[in-house]
Formats: C-alpha cells, structure tokens, sequence
C-alpha cells in the first residue's frame, strides 16, 4: 500500500510537469505567429525566369536520347543557367542544359542560390557540405549550409541535386521547434507521434489514474472515507468500567480516547513509533508493521495493538489499561533559553506536590482557537546571525505534546527543556506546541497530563549506569543522573552526550561540575564543531564516541539509558544490539519526531 502510495505520487508529479510544460507551448503557440515558428522572416520567394530562344538554341539535346518514358519536363535558369528537370519512368533527373550532363551545385552557386531567397540584412559568412541535419526533418541526401550574419542567425539549406533552395532555418524556429517537441511530447524532433517517450507517457497516465482508483477503493473498504463525515460509536472498558464515546470514523483510537477525556499513554504523539499506546482489542485487527516492531509476540497473540494504529471504524470495542495519571494545572514561574533552540520552563503546580519518577513526561494540552501566534525571540548571544521569522497568523486544533521533566521529583515544582520548532520551509506555520510553550508568560497557566512512561532506572541488579543522549533527550537523562545521586550509595555512572556545537551543551556547566567531584563520567561530543574551533573534546556521532569507550570495559556491568533524536536514538539502539546487550538492560524514549 506505502509503496502503490508512493509510486502514485511521484506518477502524478511526472503528470504535473508535463502539464506544464503544455501551459507553457500552448501560451508560446497562441503569441507567436505562424510565419515567425517557420524561420522564413528573410526568407523570399526569387523570381522564375523561363528559358528564352537564345538560351533554347545553346541547350545540347544529346540527353534527350537518355531516358525512358519522359513524362514531364520543366526548365528554368538557375543563376543564368538552364537547368532541365526531367520526370521519366526511373524516377526524375536534373540537368545542365548547357552541357546535357547531370546537374552539379558548387559551393559558389550554393551561396548564389542561397542569397536569391534571402531578403535579410546579413551577409553570407560560410558555406558548409551536408548530407545530413536535425534542422531539416525527412531530408537526406547532398547539400550545403550557408550561414548569413543577421540577427537572427538565419541559415539557408541549399540542394545540391536539384539546385534549390530546400528551408530556411534561424534562432525563432529552433525556439518553435523544442516548444512543439514538449507541446506533442516528441523530444527526439521526429515528428513521430508513436514514439517511445508518448507512449511511456500513456503508460504513466493510465497507471496514475489506475492506481488512483486502486487507493481509492482501499480507501473505502478500509472505512477511512466512507464514515468519514458520520460519528461511530466506540465502546472502552476501563477498569470495572465500560464506557461509550462517539467520534469521526476516520480518527484513531488513540484520538478518539483523548477527544473523550481517556487518560491513555503516548510519548510519540500517535505516530507509532513509541509502542505506549496499549489496549486491547475484542474481536479481530489487522496487526501492522510498527505492532510487529513494537510488540512481543505473547502480547499481539493477547490481542494487544497500539491505539494509535486503528480506526474506530475498524476497531469498535477495546480495554484500555487504567494509568496511574491525572490532570494538573500549572503556573509557569520561569522561562529561559539554555542553547539558541532549547527552552527551560519551570512550573509550579497548583494544587501541590506531584509525583512521579525520573524518566517520565507530561503531556501537554495545547488549547484550541490560538491565533497570531508570534515565533519566540532568540537571544543574539546565542545565535548572532539569526534569521527573522516573519509573524505566523493561524488558527489549530488542540494538540497534545509530550515533554520529560528535566528533574528529578521536587516538591510542586516541574522543570522541562522544550525544544523550538520554527517555520520550516514550505509549511504554513512554526510548530504549533513548541510556539505556544515558548511564548507562555511568567504567571500563566496551561493543562498537563501525567505522569507517564516506564524510562525510569532499573533496580535491583546493582549494574552501573550508562547514559547516551542527544538534543533535547537531556531532559529525562539529567533527572535520572539527579535521581541516582540522590541515593544512599549511587552507582558509577557514565553519560555521552551529544550536540551538534558548543552552543548546544545544555547543563553543561552543571554535568561538568559534576564530573569534577567525580560523580559521574561525562563526555560531551559536538558532531559539528568547526575544525578551526578551540573545541578539545571529542568530534563526531555519539554513538561511535560510545562505542569506542565501550570496547575497553565489560558492558555486562552496565544498564543502558538512551534518548534522543530519532536517528541518533536507531544508531544507538544497533549499536547495542550489535554489542550483544540483552533488551532487558537497555531502556530507551522514543520523541517520535
């Protein structure tokens, strides 16, 4: 289905190129008149001098007796020589009256004729043999070029057998000629319309209005269009409890347990790639390829899927697992940039302390009807050449995003790094929740959802810990490392962490006071960093300064803690398989974007 998807989008690209390559020569067509397409702006017609008595009397007839069956004859002089054309049962024949032999054109009498039919300012300039050319279509045989100095680069095509002038040619017409090859798809200049390229083109249309239809009826047997403008019911059994909800059918189940007030776990926003959206399904769905990633087999066989990959058209009746997350309202006290694209908000929370561990997040519920949404201001000292982003004016839908609390648990205080996401080229608007979080003011409130996730330490094995985090993964890692040291014993830690500059090292300050008192081992790693720069640290991908270091330990001594951006988190996650670390000592946080 991706791959139908995929080739029919690029298949109706092909189409929309072609379609405007047409717009193109068809407006050329409509403003460029007929006689400039031809090339014949200097191009006229000499006058025909028939043969007088005199020039009849001098004619050597001995060829007469050559030919079989004449037919027709024509005469004429061409530059004061007769020249005879003769139509007889082997085809036609030219000659010189003159002599009775066969017509011959020089280069001289070439430029001569050439320049009878010419009415333009130039001059000839060269004279060149030709027994073939692209400019003269069905033609082959001898002839000559010449080449007049004009505006318009004219060039006449001259005959050598009969003596005659056959097309002229100039910059216009070579103009005219590619526009008909896009126009008629015919861009070898054959004027063949059953060449190879058309019916390549045919092929590709059909197949795009194939395929189209193809899309369209999965479409409509997989329910996304045919309820998508009618409410289906969704019945969820919570706990002890069964409920029934109404929603589009085109939305998940995930959307439609959110719409509805559902506490449901989703650290990827629904894009299927965190694997936290559990519940299951009575009665049969279609497992999918995130599921068959994301699952164990024991849990696909239980009936367990992500709710973020079913339709409530499909999926009608499902148990969600009760979670021990409920709503809170905070107060934002503090805001700050940390690096040119990473914000700290720090919140109090209304109505008290508020549990949770190391490792987990809040989701975020971005209300709905916003508009004029500014793009945060980014301090010059961190981004002096920083490009303005003209002011955005839309209005979205409530979103949730999640975000990790950036410390460990601290009374009814709660720190998170948001990271910035600005207009990108080609969309409508900045990021919708990263905008709204960095333009929040001191003393304004916003709803989160929480606690949620199971990236929190491992206990009970004693391992040490090995963090490896990247960009905005340092939130959940830094309250990991916090949580660990605020233990009677902690155990031996190592953190890489990486970014792209200098500019980047969120807390680094703080990480490396810390690896001073020799609390934990830290090792930045800028994979960016100017060849010129004072940087001394490590250079290159995180995850390789990590695997160099883990090739000179036991890593059975270890328990493994990864987050970052999406690539670097893959690279990481094969890295330690590649290693032999067993998923049971390895935990991970998806962002999913």
């Amino acid at each position: 289905m991706k791959f139908l998807q995929w080739l029919h989008r690029w298949t109706g690209l092909i189409i929309v190129l072609q379609i405007v390559l047409w717009t193109i020569s068809g407006l050329y067509f409509a403003l460029v008149d007929h006689h400039g397409m031809k090339g014949h702006q200097y191009r006229s017609e000499p006058q025909l001098v028939n043969l007088d008595l005199q020039h009849a009397r001098n004619m050597n007839p001995s060829w007469w007796s050559n030919f079989d069956d004449i037919r027709l004859l024509r005469h004429e002089l061409v530059q004061g020589i007769p020249k005879i054309e003769v139509h007889h049962r082997d085809g036609v024949s030219y000659l010189n009256g003159q002599t009775g032999e066969t017509w011959v054109t020089s280069e001289n009498l070439a430029k001569e004729i050439a320049l009878s039919t010419y009415s333009g300012p130039g001059t000839p300039t060269r004279v060149t043999p030709i027994s073939t050319t692209r400019e003269l279509h069905d033609w082959q045989g001898e002839g000559y070029k010449v080449d007049f100095n004009d505006d318009l680069n004219t060039r006449v095509y001259v005959d050598s057998t009969s003596g005659s002038v056959i097309d002229h040619r100039n910059t216009p017409w070579v103009v005219a000629d590619w526009m008909f090859r896009l126009h008629f798809i015919d861009y070898t200049g054959g004027r063949n319309f059953n060449n190879l390229v058309i019916v390549t083109a045919g092929v590709v249309t059909l197949w795009f209005a194939l395929s189209g239809f193809i899309l369209l009826v999965k479409l409509l047997v997989s329910g996304e269009m045919r309820f998508s403008f009618r409410n289906v019911p969704l019945w969820a059994t919570i706990g002890s409890n069964q409920h029934k909800f109404s929603g589009r059918a085109h939305k998940s189940v995930l959307q439609a347990l959110q719409d509805n007030e559902v506490l449901v776990e989703s650290g990827c926003g629904g894009g299927g790639s965190c694997g936290l959206c559990k519940v299951t399904v009575n009665g049969q769905a279609q497992i999918t390829a995130a599921e068959h990633d994301l699952l164990s087999p024991q849990e696909l066989n239980e009936g367990i899927r992500l709710a973020c990959q079913h339709s409530i058209a499909k999926v009608q009746n499902v148990e969600v697992p009760e979670v021990n997350a409920q709503k809170h309202s905070l107060t934002l006290l503090t805001s700050r940039f940390l690096t040119p694209m990473l914000r700290e908000l720090r919140f109090r929370a209304e109505e008290g302390d508020v549990e949770y561990l190391a490792g987990q997040y809040m989701q975020f519920l971005i209300p709905d009807g916003i508009t004029a949404i500014r793009p945060c201001d980014i301090p010059e000292e961190f981004h002096p050449n920083w490009a303005a982003i003209q002011d955005g004016n839309f209005k979205h839908i409530a979103v949730r995003r999640s975000y990790s609390m950036a410390t460990k648990q601290s009374g009814d205080e709660l720190v998170f790094t948001v990271r910035y996401q600005p207009q990108a080229e080609g969309a409508q608007a900045p990021g919708v929740g990263s905008t709204y979080l960095c333009n929040l003011k001191v003393g304004e409130h916003v709803i989160v959802e929480g606690p949620y996730g199971d990236f929190t330490r491992m206990e009970g094995a004693n391992r040490k810990l090995f963090f490896i985090g990247g960009g905005a993964g340092m939130a959940p890692l830094r309250a990991l490392v916090q949580e660990e040291l605020s233990t009677p014993e902690p155990r031996d830690m190592v953190f890489y962490y990486g970014a792209r500059d200098s500019n980047e090292l969120v807390y680094r300050n703080e990480l490396e006071a810390l690896a001073a008192a020799e609390q934990i081992h830290f090792v930045p790693v800028l994979s960016d960093a100017p060849s010129h720069s004072d940087w001394a640290g490590a250079r290159g991908f995180v995850h390789e300064q990590a695997l160099a270091y883990l090739s000179s330990i036991d890593i059975d001594e270890y328990d493994f803690y990864v987050c970052g951006p999406p690539r670097m988190l893959s690279a990481t996650l094969d890295m330690l398989a590649n290693l032999g670390v067993s998923q049971d000592r390895i935990r991970f946080d998806d962002f999913g974007n």
